[in-house]
């Protein structure tokens, strides 16, 4: 698809809108000078007609005389413009005398003009004659008393004159309009190449921007109105662009620290088997712990393809009814062994709080989240597991009465790869659980927070509530 010009559809739309605006002024003056032409000659032809009226008004019939000096008497029609004819004629349309430059000729006599001097008014009207427009007055000679009260007077004047101006008006119009009109473009194509020039300054340096320098941001016109809002969004999106280009970095680099660990363990433990021979004991012992490096190998990347498809934006696969608490009974009932080992008291608190969803995928969530506080409780704690039912949403606690968050890791706790306590080494796992459950909460609508970090960590997710009645279907 060929992208157009702004400019030049800017530039086009303005020159064609002042063009439609001068035709409209030009077409109103054209007419409106027509009118005025059009009533002054008629004012002039009505002028004579009364003046030849009242100079035979001592006379009927045909020894009606004319000035023929005003008509340029003769017997040839002169050329002139401003030649005119007269014509006197009785009640019944007959002509009884006519000016001496008509010869032979006589005047076509408009109707409707006719009509009008009956009612004792002079008619005006326009009509053709001799391969020309003319104008004709009929004055009824009557308005000068009833004696005359059967003749009407008819005087008549080439349209050419006040045509040739409406023509040579019209003409210096239309040049006038297409000479504003390319005014108005080339001033409009300036004026827009003038107002986007910030813009391709600006799309000039978001070009320059690539993947290694994401932290640059745009200052071009950033202080202009106008263009401070696109400015504001761009640097914006570059901002998310840049923390999620650094995420994804940091989430590589670990994902291949994080595989490389156990791939090593794995050559290592092949490479000491096939030195020498070893008895079954030794064999046994080897394939254990290469068997351990593969479960490991084997859960990162099951939580990676969660990653990845949270990060998709995909839905939870399969989605049915069921109850958070019965979730939370599961998870309790799976790790009690584990709690009792680490010497944690695991209890739940729970009452009816019925989602849709997936189960497997809530389960883990919940799971994530008491190996979470199993992990970093010392022994003696309690971590407690209470579910209910508040409003529209399903809400699922996991609390523990530990030395909760540090502040410095509290922000980063929901990271991919952040291990709150260094120190721990491997057994603090791969630092992907809480992300995932948090990934698993987003892809039910919903979402896991911190709520407390002090005195005891604090986890709630909340997913959008069941009805009683979907959750009977």
């Amino acid at each position: 698809m060929r992208l157009r010009s702004f400019r030049l559809r800017l530039a086009v739309r303005f020159a064609m809108t002042v063009l439609a605006v001068i035709a409209g002024v030009g077409l109103a003056a054209t007419w409106s000078l027509r009118v005025i032409l059009y009533r002054q000659l008629d004012a002039t032809l009505l002028q004579l007609a009364e003046v030849e009226a009242l100079a035979g008004a001592s006379t009927s019939g045909p020894d009606f005389a004319f000035h023929e000096g005003v008509f340029f008497a003769g017997t040839r029609l002169p050329r002139s413009d401003l030649t005119r004819f007269a014509e006197l004629w009785d009640a019944e349309g007959r002509s009884v005398v006519r000016s001496a430059n008509l010869g032979a000729r006589h005047l076509p006599l408009p109707s409707g003009a006719m009509v009008e001097a009956r009612r004792g008014v002079p008619g005006r009207a326009s009509h053709a004659w001799l391969g020309g427009r003319y104008r004709s007055v009929v004055y009824p000679l009557r308005l000068l008393g009833a004696h005359h009260g059967s003749h009407f007077l008819q005087v008549t004047a080439p349209l050419a004159p006040v045509s040739g101006v409406l023509w040579r008006f019209a003409g210096l119009a239309a040049l006038l309009g297409l000479l504003g009109c390319g005014a108005a473009f080339a001033g409009a194509f300036l004026f827009a190449r003038l107002a986007t020039r910030p813009a391709e300054e600006i799309a000039a340096q978001a070009q320059a921007i690539e993947a290694g320098t994401l932290s640059a941001r745009i200052t071009a016109h950033a202080e202009v109105q106008e263009y401070a809002s696109l400015v504001s969004v761009l640097n914006a999106m570059l901002d998310r662009l840049d923390r999620a280009f650094e995420a994804q970095r940091r989430f590589v680099a670990d994902a291949s620290h994080e595989l490389r660990s156990p791939l090593t363990v794995l050559r290592g433990d092949l490479d000491v088997a096939l030195r020498r021979e070893r008895s079954p004991e030794e064999y046994r012992e080897t394939l254990e712990r290469m068997r351990g490096e593969t479960v490991r190998i084997t859960a990162l990347a099951e939580n990676l393809l969660v990653l990845a498809r949270a990060d998709a934006g995909l839905p939870a696969a399969t989605l049915a009814p069921l109850d958070l608490a019965d979730i939370a009974e599961r998870v309790v009932a799976r790790s009690a062994r584990q709690a009792e080992a680490a010497g944690v008291t695991l209890a739940a608190e729970v009452a009816s709080a019925p989602v849709r969803g997936d189960a497997a995928l809530l389960e883990r969530a919940v799971g994530n989240l008491v190996e979470n506080a199993l992990a970093y409780v010392p022994r003696g704690a309690r971590v407690t597991l209470r579910c209910a039912r508040a409003d529209d949403a399903a809400r699922l606690d996991v609390e523990d009465d530990g030395p909760g968050v540090a502040a410095e890791h509290a922000a980063h706790v929901f990271e991919r790869f952040y291990r709150g306590d260094p120190a721990r080494g491997r057994d603090a796992g791969t630092g992907l659980g809480l992300p995932i459950a948090r990934a698993i909460a987003a892809a039910h609508g919903g979402h896991l927070t911190l709520e407390r970090a002090s005195s005891g960590a604090l986890f709630r997710l909340t997913v959008p509530a069941l009805r009683e009645a979907s959750l009977l279907e």
